[in-house]
């Protein structure tokens, strides 16, 4: 066991928000992270993983750990395991209803991708605790997460004790007498990175085949013509998924990708992450 009993460990999604803490972190403008852990669904894009790797060698520098873990292949799981008999995590898919009516599958991917192997690791790995071992008293867990300002509704407060949740881009927490001097809205955050770290670009963190996408990102996947064949081959392979009585979708239009009405660039950027309230996607 550590001898400091307040660990601060970043959620890293490798987009943009998450990716500001960790440098503001490391530039001394934020407390100093005992680590950093990217949660890998291993469906990420690829400007995700370059990401991550460049700032695992920028946080090393200041001894900061960024860590990578992974549950599994999501896309493997919930999609080419589907109709297999095999009990698989569900994706927040829209669905056309037997009788027309539009619906959306409960959302299970973050948590069982994302949230618990994150907290195993810190209660395995971090705080060396055994199987079904608690978490003693005197020792507090700050969780950081990557919403900014504008994303607002999703922050929440931990249900266990030992765990503090910090938004510093919204201006709570982090613990400690290091604290930003505003609050950070998401282009307040990129124009943050662009003055800091010019020519380099951040992604914004989020499966490929994820219904939350905008339209947006949706074209911005699509712009890629390996990335968008494995989005669109998705989408097929989601349409009659195991457990799902009518067609399910990855676009909201309810549409298969390919034939998706995507806008023309002035259209939107609605931020569908909002209604995904653990902090641990689109960051």
């Amino acid at each position: 066991m550590l001898e400091s009993q307040r660990f601060r460990v970043l959620s890293l999604g490798g987009g943009t928000q998450s990716s500001a803490l960790l440098l503001m972190s490391i530039r001394g403008l934020l407390p100093k992270l005992d680590a950093a852990i990217f949660a890998d669904t291993q469906w990420e894009p690829k400007e995700v993983y370059e990401t991550v790797g460049w700032l695992a060698t920028q946080a090393g520098v200041a001894g900061i750990p960024v860590v990578q873990i992974s549950k599994g292949n999501l896309r493997q799981h919930s999609i080419g395991e589907a109709g297999h008999g095999v009990r698989c995590a569900s994706m927040p898919l829209y669905v056309v209803n037997p009788d027309g009516s539009h619906g959306r599958v409960n959302r299970q991917c973050t948590r069982e991708y994302k949230v618990e192997p994150i907290e195993l690791w810190i209660k395995r790995t971090l705080l060396g605790l055994k199987p079904r071992q608690r978490v003693p008293a005197d020792i507090i867990v700050e969780k950081w997460f990557g919403m900014s300002s504008d994303e607002a509704s999703r922050i929440r407060t931990p249900s266990e004790k030992w765990q503090e949740f910090a938004y510093p881009l919204c201006g709570i927490g982090p613990s400690g007498d290091l604290r930003l001097s505003r609050n950070f809205n998401r282009g307040a955050t990129i124009e943050w990175l662009r003055v800091n770290y010019p020519g380099r670009t951040f992604p914004r963190s989020a499966c490929i085949g994820c219904p939350f996408h905008s339209n947006y990102e949706w074209r911005r996947i699509k712009s890629d013509p390996e990335t968008w064949g494995d989005a669109v081959r998705a989408d097929n392979a989601v349409r009659h998924t195991a457990g799902i009585k009518g067609e399910a979708y990855l676009h909201r239009s309810c549409v298969p990708l390919q034939q998706a009405n995507l806008g023309n660039g002035v259209d939107d950027e609605a931020n569908l992450f909002n209604q995904e309230c653990q902090g641990m996607c689109g960051i």
